[in-house]
């Protein structure tokens, strides 16, 4: 019999109980106990910096370049592909920026508020970075619209 367990990309201690069935009744049953560590494969890891961007000369209903810095702060390459917003359900960006260990870049995109007063938008920017499991990396637009 083998046993194989997927830890996907998370480095670190694990600790599983896998019960095995033979036949029917509880006599039948072995309890296998797993524990292990996982080196950390090489992988990017992403950093917004800085996290909360101010966005400078907003007017309602006018498109706003912005731009976000994108750091790698991991041990291997690492491709952005899209930066969504949580909270107007748009895309403000999408393509495929590819930053080495240690490399910072921007991403340029443009913002559109819909009123007057505080804007504020928490904006989801998606990666194969070690720290993007597939929902995002979470970062903070804000500035006041005139």
């Amino acid at each position: 019999m083998v046993i194989s367990y997927n830890t996907f990309k998370y480095p670190g201690k694990f600790d599983k109980t896998v019960t095995v069935s033979t036949g029917e009744g509880k006599e039948s049953q072995q309890t296998i106990h797993i524990v292990g560590y996982v080196d950390p494969i090489p992988m990017g890891v992403m950093v917004v910096t800085p996290r909360k961007t101010t966005v400078e000369g907003l007017v309602n209903g006018k498109a706003t370049p912005t731009k976000i810095m994108i750091k790698n702060s991991g041990d291997a390459s690492m491709t952005v592909t899209a930066v969504k917003s949580r909270k107007f359900k748009t895309t403000y960006w999408q393509g495929a920026l590819k930053l080495e260990a240690g490399q910072t870049a921007p991403i340029e995109f443009l913002v559109t508020p819909n009123k007057l007063g505080r804007f504020m938008d928490i904006i989801m920017v998606y990666s194969d970075a070690r720290n993007d499991i597939g929902k995002g990396y979470k970062a903070v637009l804000i500035g006041e619209t005139k």
